[in-house]
């Protein structure tokens, strides 16, 4: 097993909870902070967004509440229904309706993987932020795996992630993340919106060509997840 797809899976187990903790809840003191002395920006170092990121930065010392504002920016785009409506119901379902089957499926996804879900996660599972943060997941247990050497379990998991790009964070993140940049009234939600699109972008030819790799390494053909 490779130590290095090892030290990868970790890397982005931790961009996943990087940018899902940013969607589903305003950024905390401790990400202010961040904000306010540029140590957030080495996260999007080798990013195209990157100088969006380094400008607001620049920006954020002129507010006089840096929190306060994007705590409302927060609210205006993931919370009120004028906003980006972050779920994947509402990008695919034709009626809109969360909580039908879209929901449910992305739900049913989480059951079958073996994630546990909070009572949050079963009320809004498709929310963009918790379809990053079930991708995080994925990616620890692939760590985990390829540390145990535990291959069967390590084929099982890239099937996963590679099931759910394809299924779900594939067919709409990317018109989400367009409705952020075009609603946002400050730059950080804009970059980030960038990043994620990016992010996911790179992810999918990455868990291709994992998912080809693990195939090949391994005994027989690769099923599609059940």
């Amino acid at each position: 097993m490779s130590e290095m797809e090892a030290i990868t899976a970790g890397e982005r187990e931790t961009t996943y909870g990087f940018l899902a903790a940013l969607l589903l809840k305003p950024p905390t003191d401790s990400f202010v902070a961040m904000i306010k002395d540029g140590s957030i920006l080495p996260v999007a170092a080798d990013s195209p967004s990157y100088s969006e990121f380094a400008e607001f930065v620049k920006d954020a010392g002129k507010m006089t509440d840096l929190k306060e504002e994007l705590e409302a920016e927060h609210t205006a785009l993931f919370v009120l229904p004028s906003g980006v409506l972050p779920h994947e119901a509402a990008y695919l379902d034709r009626e809109k309706r969360l909580g039908g089957r879209i929901t449910v499926s992305v739900r049913q996804f989480y059951e079958r993987a073996g994630m546990e879900t909070s009572e949050a996660c079963i009320e809004v599972p498709d929310h963009l932020g918790l379809e990053l943060e079930f991708m995080g997941f994925l990616c620890r247990l692939e760590k985990k795996f390829r540390e145990k050497q535990d291959r069967s379990s390590l084929l099982k998991c890239i099937e996963f992630q590679k099931a759910f790009l394809d299924e779900h964070l594939l067919k709409w993140a990317h018109q989400c993340c367009e409705k952020v940049i075009e609603k946002s009234a400050y730059g950080f939600y804009k970059a980030i919106a960038h990043f994620t699109k990016e992010f996911i972008k790179d992810e999918e030819k990455y868990v291709r060509e994992l998912y080809i790799k693990s195939c090949k390494e391994g005994e027989g053909i690769c099923e599609p997840v059940a």
